[in-house]
């Protein structure tokens, strides 16, 4: 008798044990779900888009990077200056990101003011997302005008490598890279604007840690001969075949490519989005 009054004890136990867990489960998912739905009113975790972008950028790897995100923007090419005589890396990407921001503002509200719609890049195809929209026009998206730039260097030690300006130049960068570690910066900058003014302004500055493997002349020159190089900051792409001469990553990838796209929406997006 006693033993098997102990073993029901027991399985009572148990039972009132998961019981009592099942309840604290279903507390915390409803604590969980209040909380979700408070910040979905609030806009947290609105995913409709409901300010228009405008990207201040003629690079593809952006445009591409911001149309995997889902979003509509008009691309806006300007002639911001951009000499600079500081050598420090992050804040030579800060400076230009805002210059090209500031620059593509000007031009935005100039056209404005003038009862104008902004000359738009429509060089990418059309249909896709992030295709071109005039963002002066009106639109179920919102009237709100948000203005994205972003530039990005290569350095190794501190010093800002640029793209190539020949083969043999390409072939010098590659080889200071080999078997090393280096940083890319993207400065990014977003401007609100609201009706003809400038309501917010937004600035930050992303670091990607790139270790390179060690290679020769041999592979390099192999590379530098499918042209990919010519182009790209560093002389190498890493979305592309110089992927195969990097080993590994410290930081957000996309930063590489020249768009860190989960700070942007983070840091620049969302903040200026929490609203209907």
């Amino acid at each position: 008798m006693k033993a098997t009054s102990s073993g029901v004890k027991k399985r009572r136990r148990s039972w009132l044990n998961k019981l009592r867990s099942k309840e604290a489960k279903n507390r915390t998912r409803k604590k969980c779900e209040r909380y979700i739905k408070e910040k979905t009113e609030e806009g947290y975790y609105n995913m409709k888009q409901n300010v228009k972008i405008i990207l201040a950028s003629g690079s593809p790897r952006r445009r591409e990077l911001l149309a995997q995100a889902g979003l509509e923007f008009t691309v806006l090419i300007t002639d911001a200056d951009e000499s600079i005589d500081i050598t420090d890396p992050a804040e030579v990407v800060h400076i230009l990101s805002q210059r090209k921001a500031d620059a593509a503002a000007d031009e935005f509200l100039k056209h404005r003011e003038a009862d104008q719609p902004c000359e738009a890049d429509k060089s990418y195809e059309e249909g896709k997302p992030g295709q071109p929209c005039e963002a002066d026009q009106p639109s179920e998206i919102g009237e709100g005008v948000l203005i994205v730039s972003a530039d990005t260097v290569v350095a190794l030690e501190g010093k800002v490598i640029g793209k190539p300006k020949d083969e043999k130049d390409a072939l010098d960068i590659l080889m200071s890279l080999s078997g090393k570690t280096h940083d890319v910066y993207t400065g990014v900058s977003c401007i609100l604007i609201s009706g003809d003014k400038r309501e917010n302004v937004i600035s930050f500055v992303e670091r990607t840690g790139v270790t390179m493997y060690a290679f020769d002349e041999a592979e390099a020159l192999d590379y530098i001969s499918t042209k990919e190089p010519m182009d790209k900051a560093g002389a190498y792409g890493i979305q592309g075949i110089g992927a195969r001469l990097v080993e590994k990553i410290d930081g957000d990838y996309n930063n590489v490519v020249g768009f860190p796209l989960a700070a942007f929406l983070r840091r620049c997006y969302n903040r200026f989005t929490r609203f209907e």
